[in-house]
């Protein structure tokens, strides 16, 4: 399958990201998947799950242990199991975590 990550992400520690599962259906337990595609200046907090064919939009924040089986909308907020809407992002974002020491959270 695929991986796709943008630029400006931050990406907690202990977060998952299937692109690949097996169809629970199946007869002989066959791969399913597609790829994830996570934009610019998302933040995956701590041991959020994203499964496949999940999209990220531009500017989102998937809340801690959040699983993500659905695409997020750009600058929302989602948490919960399965995630859902929490709230909205400021779209006014403009930092760059290329050259930036980030304590992990």
């Amino acid at each position: 399958m695929g991986l796709t990550i943008g630029n400006n992400v931050n990406i907690s520690t202990q977060v998952v990201i299937w692109t690949l599962h097996h169809d629970y259906n199946s007869p002989d337990f066959a791969q399913a998947g597609s790829p994830v595609i996570i934009e610019d200046y998302v933040w995956l907090c701590s041991r959020a799950i994203i499964l496949p064919g999940v999209t990220i939009g531009e500017g989102a924040v998937v809340a801690a242990g959040a699983v993500v089986t659905k695409n997020v909308e750009p600058y929302t907020v989602v948490g919960g199991v399965p995630a859902k809407y929490i709230a909205k992002r400021n779209t006014n974002l403009n930092y760059d975590l290329g050259n930036a020491i980030i304590p992990i959270i």
